[in-house]
């Protein structure tokens, strides 16, 4: 009689221990819901850009140098940065009066710059040199970006610091969230990665400690895996992300030597190219040798 008394008593413990478990599940994946949910609704702007920089650095023998000039559209220079420049609006409300100015180290100067998608005439977009305050700036308008859509710029500029630009947001009417894409995603993904080792060591070590009470047991421990799993779910892409950043992070490339030149084409990835570069020789100083 003790025994069964006992194991009655085991019973009722452990069908409160399912119902508390079930309920707290329950609780929890519905607050999360509905955080998810308003933070959805709330009214934001938000502006998201990223950006590819290129530099060709052109250097040559010291005997070569003083005999060589770079020049781009007549106008003598020293180091080319290319910059693909891509701005979106990942808000939920639209963006008005959007301005963007570009702005180079000292000692650089902006060769040429331009929006290199095609956005439709109502968005207003427009370069604005009256706005520059300076030959290494250069400053774009937005009048109108809707939701999702997005405007791409390409610059080019001269000089051995061109690669270290800034990109200077302003908005007349403010509250506009501005913020480089791929670092704040990094640094989210990040933030998932140490979640997602805890709920994963948490999902193969308590279920199978519920397995010890019995066949109820069991039940909860299917219960407490799918929780964890939901609550896994969430963080997996940031993660895998994370780790494919880490695996795939790239090399710095080359710099473009040049022995002897008497002109060339810088290409910039895959889809973008300078055709009119070309080295000039320069009229030699007094006892100059032939590098030949």
């Amino acid at each position: 009689m003790m025994i069964w008394a006992s194991e009655a008593v085991l019973t009722d413990f452990q069908q409160n221990l399912v119902i508390a478990l079930a309920g707290g599940i329950v609780g929890v994946l519905g607050a999360m819901a509905i955080e998810r949910m308003k933070s959805r609704r709330e009214a934001t702007k938000r502006l998201s850009w990223d950006a590819d920089t290129r530099t060709a650095v052109v250097s040559t023998d010291e005997t070569i140098r003083p005999l060589l000039q770079l020049s781009y559209n007549g106008i003598t220079v020293e180091d080319l940065s290319s910059v693909e420049f891509r701005v979106e609006n990942t808000g939920n409300r639209v963006v008005q009066e959007q301005q963007l100015r570009f702005r180079f180290p000292d000692g650089t100067q902006v060769l040429d710059a331009a929006v290199s998608s095609r956005p439709e005439q109502e968005m207003g977009v427009a370069r604005h040199p009256e706005r520059e305050e300076s030959a290494r700036e250069a400053v774009f308008a937005i009048g109108h970006l809707e939701r999702g859509q997005f405007v791409a710029f390409r610059l080019l500029a001269s000089g051995r610091d061109a690669g270290n630009w800034d990109v200077i947001p302003h908005n007349a009417s403010g509250d506009v969230d501005f913020h480089e894409r791929s670092a704040d995603r990094r640094r989210d993904d990040r933030e998932h990665v140490p979640a997602f080792l805890a709920l994963a060591f948490l999902l193969f070590t308590v279920p199978p400690l519920f397995t010890l009470l019995g066949s109820i047991g069991e039940f909860a421990a299917l219960i407490v895996s799918i929780a964890f799993l939901a609550s896994i779910a969430p963080h997996l892409a940031p993660t895998a992300r994370t780790l494919r950043d880490f695996v795939t992070r790239p090399v710095a490339a080359p710099a473009v030597t040049v022995g002897h030149a008497n002109s060339c084409v810088l290409a910039f990835g895959e889809g973008a190219q300078i055709n009119d570069v070309s080295f000039l020789p320069n009229e030699p100083t007094a006892g100059a040798t032939d590098p030949t």
